[in-house]
């Protein structure tokens, strides 16, 4: 149909006045010229960024996953049904996932300050501390025990004056519960984490924490070493800095 025949089909059903305008902005239509068509194929296209998606089925399936995590080391049944989600490294449990679980109305329990020496009285096990810590990071003077209803743990916190940003925390639990079995898993994001050694067994380094508001796994600068001596599971972390990885492993193996 040419242009003034569509201008005539419109023209049936406006009123004088839209009819004339609509004529007027038909006559104004034209095809582009040869010289601007070249022009607009002449713009190099970038190519468009891959996008990845998860298909919708993947989402609902996982969408459980997290909660199973929490629930995985009290249930057989349940550690069964999410069974390639796991990962043992030595004598540290680890559950994988994308997600961490809804803690937005989980009971903040606030821990108990004392000094060390109470400390290792507070807990049913014995733990040792590094000897190692270089000497311009001081410790806390009171240390902290926590309960969260699967046993007692202590956490003992360095600083270093001169460099206020950054900081290393140690934590000690029984790695075993009263039946011989673990006491707990680790929930940690895909691969984050690798093998090493500290004194010649297997322990674990883990790169990031869970993001508490978007519940997916971030903050890269944080270092974390697990690893588990005579029935007791200990770890360090540590902001990222220059050499934080080997200085956490030399700390680590001079726990005693």
């Amino acid at each position: 149909m040419s242009n003034q025949q569509t201008c005539h089909a419109w023209e049936k059903g406006l009123s004088d006045a839209d009819a004339e305008m609509a004529h007027r902005l038909q006559s104004l239509k034209r095809d582009p010229s040869s010289a601007l068509v070249a022009r607009v194929r002449s713009i190099p296209v970038s190519p468009q960024r891959q996008s990845w998606r998860i298909p919708r089925w993947i989402w609902s399936a996982a969408a459980p996953v997290a909660l199973l995590a929490v629930l995985v080391a009290a249930s057989p049944p349940l550690l069964a049904a999410v069974a390639s989600l796991q990962e043992t490294i030595g004598n540290v449990y680890l559950t994988i996932t994308d997600r961490s679980p809804d803690t937005s109305d989980a009971t903040i329990v606030e821990p108990e300050l004392m000094s060390l020496q109470a400390a290792r009285t507070a807990v049913p096990f014995d733990f040792g501390i590094p000897s190692q810590v270089p000497d311009d990071w001081v410790m806390d003077e009171q240390v902290k025990v926590t309960d969260l209803g699967g046993g007692p743990f202590v956490e003992i916190r360095w600083a270093n004056s001169d460099e206020p940003k950054t900081w290393i925390e140690f934590s000690a639990r029984s790695a075993l519960q009263d039946d011989g079995s673990p006491s707990g898993r680790r929930l940690v994001g895909a691969d984050s984490f690798r093998e090493i050694e500290i004194n010649g067994q297997p322990a674990v380094i883990v790169r990031g924490a869970w993001d508490h508001d978007s519940r997916e796994w971030a903050w890269p600068e944080v270092i974390t070493l697990i690893w588990t001596v005579d029935d007791v599971e200990y770890t360090l972390s540590t902001s990222d800095s220059e050499g934080s990885e080997a200085r956490l492993v030399a700390i680590a193996e001079s726990t005693r």
